[in-house]
């Protein structure tokens, strides 16, 4: 009489696997979320930006000033944004754009982050943020 005893469970090799596929995907998310945070911090600095904007009307350098200002108060450093290779105005680099548009006025944000990970393996985020609403009468 033979008996026959059939594997029950996983095996050392496969849950190295797993905890290792699970220590790959956190260690992931904890390179990704802080430029995620960032983005928001601008966005919501764009969209507190609109709001004031409705009542007012501002020239470009007035609101470069402004959202300088909103991202020293968010701790967003301006100066280590990298503009996005497709962005509107491609001679300047520029990462926020502001344009008047017969009664209407277009702003945002267009910049690209770059998130080292492993050896010579990036990741390369791309954000894109534009407002537009029309002038105050």
């Amino acid at each position: 009489m033979k008996l026959t005893k059939n594997q029950t469970g996983m095996s050392t090799i496969l849950l190295i696997v797993i905890i290792g596929l699970f220590g790959y995907a956190i260690f992931i998310g904890l390179k990704i979320t802080p430029v995620y945070m960032e983005y928001f911090s601008i966005k919501s600095a764009v969209d507190g930006l609109a709001e004031e904007m409705k009542t007012r009307q501002i020239s470009k350098a007035q609101y470069m000033d402004l959202m300088r200002r909103r991202l020293d108060i968010n701790y967003v450093n301006f100066d280590a944004l990298t503009p996005s290779r497709d962005g509107c105005d491609k001679s300047k680099k520029e990462v926020f754009h502001f344009k008047t548009v017969k009664k209407s006025t277009e702003f945002g944000v267009d910049y690209e982050k770059r998130i080292p990970m492993l050896a010579n393996i990036d990741f390369l985020i791309s954000f894109d943020y534009i407002r537009t609403i029309d002038s105050p009468k």
